[in-house]
């Protein structure tokens, strides 16, 4: 299926949880989930879970080790999860989190307490608002 979906911190100065952690939490808000872990110095990601959740194909979801990003094939309603379930677990308003689609084309800021349908809402097309401009200080290579 592909990536579709990123949960990104844009900020280079903040983080959300280690590999270790993705796991354990993934198998609480997924009860049953397989998981693995991968080498990061010969992958990409450091670890995945593969997600079975009954009422839509299974997903996967990729850890990677920078602790700023995690990357999903999921559909537009299990990434929103997803993303509700990344800000429930740093509630902290300071953090900066955003959903991204795969070809950074638009973004959603994901404020603490979101749902999905104001996921679903609040995407901000790139066409319209250059994150490149709008956030230099996240995007200092552009």
């Amino acid at each position: 299926m592909g990536i579709r979906y990123m949960v990104l911190v844009p900020d280079p100065d903040q983080v959300i949880f280690d590999a270790d952690t993705f796991i354990k939490e993934a198998q609480v808000r997924w009860p049953g989930c397989h998981f693995y872990v991968e080498d990061p110095s010969k992958y990409i990601s450091d670890a995945g879970v593969e997600v079975d959740p009954g009422d839509d194909p299974p997903f996967m979801i990729y850890h990677f080790p920078h602790r700023r990003a995690l990357t999903m094939d999921a559909s537009p309603f299990k990434a929103a999860e997803v993303a509700m379930w990344v800000r429930e677990l740093y509630p902290d308003p300071d953090l900066v989190l955003w959903l991204i689609d795969n070809g950074f084309t638009a973004h959603v800021v994901l404020h603490p307490g979101i749902t999905v349908d104001e996921i679903h809402a609040g995407w901000v097309d790139h066409r319209e608002h250059d994150p490149y401009e709008e956030f230099p200080r996240y995007f200092p290579m552009k």
